[in-house]
């Protein structure tokens, strides 16, 4: 795991102490080593974390031996090593243990199709000398970032957070207001916005080839997720249980691979409790896990996840978050991430994430199974919707009315105030826009009202229920379920959940990894029929069978517990009787007073 940096300037240089202090923004990512390498016209910079073939042969920027090939790359390619036996038949030499010579060589024999052979995690940028031609990709999930930005000379920067373009020369650091409004709606921002301008993300499971001086821009896709759900598979429950397990396990032990110690996260949890089972049936030695917990009772999960640890015998180590300077905490949690973020358990993570550097460079996470096997309370409230729309709506309308003024905070993580208020605003919509609305923070009056008057086209002509529409309508034809699951994995998964995994651990220099988002569990899972993953009340329904034989029965029948932070107790709730709003104004705030103003 690294970060990556570039200036596509087609021979002016802006100067080597520019890609220098862009490289260097992102010494946490990699601190192990830095590479500049400075060719005629394009700049590429490298922060290493040393994770697999830790010598002076693997470092970044690499060529391949053709001197044909130069790379910056941040991730793992898990199966490379299946991939370097297929490139040797071809003829390729290696010089090195490391993936990276592997995505150098794949990309020469295949182009952009090599893509289609990793499994992995990955952002990177590859320069071919013979072709002046830049090609920057990004996994399928969109676990790693990557971000670019064209300059009105057509120099295409890059990098693998927003925070290395401060340091380009002339770069306009205006807001952007349609990337404001996403937020204050959903407490992230969706791709391809970033909160500037003249940034974008590049977007998951795609590539950006550029050629020709800059003249020559192509963008494609080259995985399709929602593919995967049209393609369904008649199976039994048991085939279907032994197939996800056999798949997890798999995942699990080709994410173990590296030549430094390798632990877990583990909450107490099915998911992470099921990545740590299965990691215990290949690891050697001490397994080390990881967990943090809280004062308030409600949002401690210390207890479970040390029955757990002693259950499944591992080296644990639990930490208490204390409200005792907190504040300071949550300050460098805010300014750790790229733009403005308010899923609160951002602050958990970024603990946790430190605590586990203390003792390991590599940790496995349960991230990505509720989005696989239908695991949150919302795919319920789907199902509840297709017969809530049979109550009259004005009886409806009078629930929503009846609790608006209700106090949603409480000590519990999420009260039943708040649940049925999201729920019955959502009912009250189409599928689509009900669906959205779940996690939906500020309606637009009330955006118009933090952005400004002047902005109330804006507000409703970027509205983001219009990009999650978008990703619906795609898949339209398909089982409700099935569309939720395929809509949050391009919207909420990538752009909430990863980037949270993401910035907390490479914050401290940890790398994370997510067996759950393996590629072929994750279209396995698409494949299966959707009564199979919410299974009358039951989430998760047969990922919970295929664990039978994995967990016990406490664990798998428990209720499920959010990873969230008390954070109405920290910060207060500001008139708010929402803390989850309360805390996406909190964010808001805190960004907007660094001094860069909105673009008009």
């Amino acid at each position: 795991m690294c970060g990556i940096a570039g200036i596509l300037h087609w021979g002016r240089n802006p100067g080597r102490s520019v890609i220098e202090n862009m490289t260097d923004s992102l010494r946490h990512r990699g601190p192990d080593a830095s590479g500049i390498q400075e060719l005629a016209e394009i700049s590429l910079g490298h922060r290493r974390l040393s994770i697999i073939d830790l010598s002076e042969a693997a470092v970044q920027p690499m060529v391949n031996a053709s001197g044909r090939m130069h790379i910056v790359f941040n991730g793992e390619i898990y199966n490379f090593t299946s991939l370097r036996q297929e490139l040797v038949s071809l003829g390729y030499v290696f010089y090195t243990r490391s993936d990276t010579e592997v995505i150098l060589n794949a990309y020469e024999e295949w182009g952009a199709a090599c893509l289609t052979r990793f499994n992995g995690m990955f952002a990177l940028a590859i320069w071919d000398v013979n072709k002046k031609e830049l090609f920057l990709a990004r996994d399928r999930f969109g676990k790693k970032p990557l971000y670019y930005s064209f300059t009105p000379e057509k120099t295409l920067i890059f990098a693998s957070e927003l925070g290395a373009f401060r340091n380009y020369p002339g770069f306009k650091n205006e807001y952007s207001v349609e990337a404001l409004n996403c937020y204050l709606a959903l407490g992230y921002i969706l791709a391809p916005m970033s909160l500037y301008n003249s940034v974008f993300k590049l977007e998951q499971a795609s590539y950006l080839i550029v050629s020709e001086g800059g003249n020559k821009v192509e963008r494609n896709q080259y995985w399709d997720y929602s593919s995967f759900f049209r393609n369904k598979i008649k199976v039994s429950e048991q085939e279907a249980s032994s197939q996800v397990l056999h798949l997890l396990e798999d995942a699990v032990k080709m994410r173990m691979v590296g030549d430094v110690p390798v632990g877990a996260f583990l909450s107490g949890g099915v998911d992470s409790s099921s990545i740590v089972a299965c990691m215990k049936k290949f690891q050697t030695g001490d397994l080390h896990t990881f967990s943090i917990g809280f004062e308030q009772e409600h949002y401690n999960e210390l207890e479970a996840a040390g029955r757990m640890a002693a259950y499944l015998h591992t080296n644990h180590t639990g930490h208490v978050v204390r409200a005792e300077g907190i504040e300071k905490r949550i300050a460098e949690s805010i300014a750790a991430f790229d733009e403005p973020f308010a899923d609160n358990s951002m602050i958990p993570m970024m603990e946790v994430s430190a605590l586990a550097r203390k003792q390991v460079k590599v940790v496995l996470s349960g991230d990505g199974a509720d989005e696989l096997f239908a695991g949150y309370v919302t795919y319920k409230a789907d199902k509840y919707y297709q017969t809530a729309r049979h109550i009259p709506a004005f009886i409806r309308r009078l629930g929503l009315n009846l609790l608006k003024g209700r106090n949603v905070h409480s000590e519990k993580k999420i009260n039943l105030n708040y649940k049925l208020r999201q729920f019955l605003h959502g009912s009250l919509q189409d599928y689509p826009d009900a669906h959205y609305s779940w996690r939906l923070f500020f309606h637009p009056e009330e955006r118009i009202a933090i952005l400004g008057e002047s902005y109330r086209e804006l507000v409703y002509d970027t509205d983001p229920s219009l990009i999650f529409r978008k990703y619906f309508d795609k898949v339209s034809d398909l089982h409700w379920l099935d569309q939720s699951l395929y809509v949050d994995g391009m919207t909420w998964l990538a752009d909430d959940i990863l980037v949270k995994a993401d910035r907390s651990t490479m914050h401290y220099g940890l790398e994370a990894r997510a067996p759950y988002l393996d590629m072929h569990l994750a279209e396995y899972a698409a494949s299966l029929d959707p009564d199979l993953k919410l299974k009358n009340r039951q989430t998760k329904y047969i990922l919970k069978k295929a664990l039978e034989t994995v967990l016990p029965a406490s664990v798998l029948n428990q209720k499920k517990s959010g990873f969230n932070a008390p954070v109405g107790n920290w910060i207060g709730l500001n008139g708010e009787k929402d803390e989850f709003r309360s805390f996406n104004k909190f964010v808001f705030d805190t960004r907007l007073s660094y001094g860069t103003k909105k673009a008009e």
